[in-house]
C-alpha cells in the first residue's frame, strides 16, 4: 500500500491533491496536514512513501525564499527515505533547482496543474527523472461542469476539452484507463454516456 502525505495550508487545494493521489494511486493511504508542526508529527507517527509540500505555510513568510526552502528542507529530513514533491503557487526556476538540492524529486507550480498531471510527475519520478513544472496556463480553454454527470463522465469530458489539436480520442480514453485504472473501452462508454446527456440538454460544447 501506498501511504502518501499532503502538507498544504489550504483546505480545497490540500483534499484537491488528496483526490488526485488516491485516483492516479492504487491502493493508496493519503493524509493532509494545514502546519510544518501536524506534518512533523504524523511523520514522526507513521511512514511515507510520499510527501506533497507547499513551501508557503503558516508561521513563515510566503514571499522569503530562506523561509520557504527551510520547510522544504525541515520535511525532507523529518522523511528522509520518501519522495517529496513541491507543490507551490510560485513560478521559480531557481527555488526549483534549489528544492532539488535539497532532495525533493520533483517541483510542480500549481497554476494550470491539470487532472492527471501530478500522476503523470509520479510516473516521471518512477522513472527516475526529477520533474520541474512550471504554470502551464491555458486561457483559451475554459473549466466547465455539469450536475447532471457522474464524477467519471465530467472527468473525461474534461480531460477531452483539453486535448491537444491533434490528440486522437482513443489516446484520450487510453490515458483516462492509466490515471484512474479503468480499461480505455470503460473510458469511452463514459464519454459517449456524457455526450448523450449533454446532446439531450442542448448543451454539448464545441469540439465534443
Amino acid at each position: 500500500m501506498h501511504r502518501a502525505l499532503v502538507v498544504e495550508d489550504q483546505n480545497l487545494m490540500r483534499l484537491a491533491l488528496m483526490t488526485e493521489l488516491r485516483a492516479g494511486l492504487r491502493d493508496c493511504y493519503v493524509a493532509g496536514a494545514q502546519t510544518l508542526p501536524m506534518a512533523r508529527q504524523l511523520l514522526e507517527q507513521d511512514q511515507f512513501d510520499l510527501v506533497i509540500t507547499d513551501p508557503g505555510l503558516p508561521g513563515f513568510d510566503p514571499t522569503s525564499r530562506l523561509d520557504r526552502l527551510h520547510v522544504v528542507e525541515t520535511i525532507i529530513e523529518a522523511a528522509p527515505d520518501a519522495a517529496h514533491i513541491v507543490v507551490t503557487g510560485s513560478d521559480d526556476e531557481d527555488e526549483a533547482l534549489a528544492c532539488r538540492l535539497l532532495g525533493a524529486k520533483g517541483y510542480v507550480c500549481k497554476t494550470g496543474l491539470a487532472p492527471g498531471a501530478l500522476h503523470n510527475v509520479l510516473e516521471q519520478i518512477d522513472r527516475g527523472e526529477t520533474p520541474i513544472r512550471l504554470s502551464e496556463l491555458d486561457a483559451a480553454k475554459p473549466d466547465v461542469r455539469f450536475p447532471t454527470l457522474t464524477p467519471r463522465e465530467d472527468e473525461i469530458l474534461a480531460m477531452m476539452m483539453r486535448r491537444k489539436a491533434g490528440t486522437k480520442r482513443r489516446e484520450v480514453f487510453e490515458a483516462m484507463a492509466g490515471k484512474t485504472g479503468i480499461n480505455p473501452a470503460s473510458a469511452e462508454k463514459y464519454y459517449k454516456q456524457a455526450r448523450a446527456k449533454l446532446l439531450k440538454l442542448g448543451r454539448l460544447p464545441k469540439g465534443l
